[in-house]
């Protein structure tokens, strides 16, 4: 069983992990995870990896070892299933030298990363600290107390969720594009299928307020998300030079070129996840395209942190669209720099 290059390794009773028939097998000079004498060189503590009977997200202890010329790798929980303790682990190897190169890349650009980060906006005040908060935060997490937010605030004028997808179809979505799946929107479309639509325009057509979760606008449907990557496929080249803002995040291509959208205005403008980025940027960043803009604006380097984001500007500032005007002073875009 594998997992975006993750080997399911063991999935047992707990109590068979050191049996010498059943138990995790390793050869002598492989680093085990559950030896001291081996270093932990994993730089955060948690990764989420798919529970193998559930089917759904769940919160693994990260391991990695350096191997050779390779980085080994151990995602590792306990699980009460069925009234019985659970081992699970799983295993993924990568080049040393890959692991080095991002390790690179991450400190080359860590003054560009907290440049673009905050600065496409106007410095907003206690930004950067509310998304400490979040930083260690598991993505669905993340985004139930944002939803449960939004409930609390607004009511039933909170437009609902759709109930989720199934794996397969969502990762067709990412076959499209010839690209490796976003775990954090993997595990967003697995929970939900967007915003239910229909009552969005039910809502907004009689004149009453309603709130959904990007900006306030719609998060998309898969279908919807599907229909658009598959007429971006047929037509990937520019038909006028790009600007990304900052320089050297987006590629010069044409407006959804590889890349997978979460909202549409209904205008033909779009916030979409970059599976393609450019020689700065980050595979997942989540850019906004408009088609009266030549610019492609980098408004965060993940899904997660978007959605922090979203979840920052409504709780801290009460800044939402809700289908008539705009809570707060004025709207997120107002706090957009288009211009480095």
């Amino acid at each position: 069983m594998y997992e975006n290059g993750w080997n399911l390794l063991f999935f047992k009773e707990a109590g068979l992990l050191f049996s010498d028939h059943y138990g995790i097998k390793l050869d002598t000079d492989v680093p085990n995870p559950f030896q001291s004498k081996y270093e932990n060189i994993a730089q955060k503590e948690v990764i989420e990896l798919i529970h193998p009977m559930t089917k759904q997200p769940y919160s693994f202890q990260l391991h990695e070892y350096a191997y050779g010329d390779e980085i080994l790798r151990y995602a590792i929980a306990e699980m009460m299933e069925n009234g019985l303790n659970y081992q699970c682990v799983w295993q993924k190897a990568e080049p040393l030298e890959s692991r080095n190169a991002q390790k690179e890349s991450k400190e080359t650009n860590s003054l560009i990363k907290l440049d673009h980060r905050y600065g496409v906006y106007h410095s907003v005040p206690g930004m950067k600290e509310f998304l400490a908060r979040y930083q260690a935060m598991p993505f669905l997490e993340l985004w139930q107390e944002y939803h449960e937010y939004l409930k609390a605030k607004f009511g039933e004028a909170v437009v609902p969720l759709l109930p989720g997808n199934a794996s397969e179809d969502i990762d067709a979505v990412f076959h499209l594009c010839k690209a490796e799946p976003v775990g954090d929107f993997v595990s967003l479309y697995r929970y939900c299928d967007g915003n239910d639509l229909d009552m969005w325009m039910e809502l907004v057509e009689a004149g009453h307020p309603a709130y959904a979760h990007i900006t306030g606008y719609p998060l998309m449907n898969l279908r919807e998300i599907r229909l658009e990557a598959e007429e971006a496929a047929r037509e990937a080249i520019s038909r006028e030079e790009v600007q990304s803002i900052p320089e050297g995040f987006v590629k010069d291509n044409f407006m959804l070129a590889q890349k997978i959208p979460i909202y549409h205005d209904g205008g033909g403008n779009f916030i979409a996840i970059d599976l393609d980025p450019d020689t700065k940027g980050y595979y997942g960043q989540i850019v906004e395209v408009d088609h009266e803009y030549e610019d492609r604006l980098v408004l965060a380097d993940s899904l997660k942190e978007y959605v922090a984001i979203l979840y920052y500007f409504v709780k801290e500032l009460g800044v939402i669209y809700n289908g008539e005007g705009f809570e707060g002073e004025k709207p997120i875009s107002a706090y957009i720099v288009r211009s480095e």
